[in-house]
């Protein structure tokens, strides 16, 4: 009767402090479980906002430099280019207007209002926009002589510098491209 007494005992299961503490053990470790997935999956999309702001300012920054190549130079002679204010009709911190190899005018500048960089089809105010890229903080050109001083006019311009901050939420990107249009190069 005793062996009877003992497997009873031990058959009851498990005593109330016992569930109490295995609940408040496993409502430990899934609060860990799921703080450590969460902040995974923020870093990863915050992330992810970088990599597009960065490919975002690459490309148009890349897209600036190659229509800048382009510019034209109408004043040369046989050591040397300079190009004219007709080459270069607006040089300003924020936009740049030129007339291209093909003699088709362009222009890049920021447009504030609309956060974007914007590739004019001319060099006239109503001639036609496209946007290179959006979320643009800030855009600057800076223009140098062959000296790598800063140029006082269109014929002192040897190189053009780009300097673009691309912005989303707490996120930013900066890109600076280089431009040296092919036709100095004479």
């Amino acid at each position: 009767m005793a062996l009877k007494e003992r497997k009873r005992r031990c058959a009851k299961g498990f005593t109330l402090i016992e569930t109490v503490m295995s609940i408040v053990i496993l409502g430990i470790v899934a609060v860990t479980a799921g703080l450590l997935i969460y902040q995974g999956t923020r870093s990863y999309g915050e992330m992810d906002r970088m990599r597009g702001l960065t490919a975002q300012a690459t490309l148009a920054s890349e897209r600036m430099a190659r229509e800048l190549m382009t510019m034209r130079c109408s004043n040369s002679n046989a050591t040397r280019c300079l190009p004219t204010a007709s080459d270069i009709t607006v040089m300003t911190g924020q936009e740049v207007r030129f007339v291209n190899s093909n003699n088709e005018g362009r222009g890049l500048r920021l447009d504030g209002a609309a956060n974007a960089v914007k590739l004019r089809q001319g060099i006239n105010n109503g001639d036609p926009e496209d946007a290179l890229a959006g979320k643009v903080s800030g855009l600057t050109f800076t223009y140098l002589d062959r000296s790598n001083a800063s140029a006082a006019s269109a014929v002192d311009v040897w190189t053009v510098l780009m300097d673009i901050t691309l912005t989303d939420g707490n996120q930013s990107v900066s890109i600076r491209g280089r431009a040296h249009p092919k036709a100095f190069e004479r």
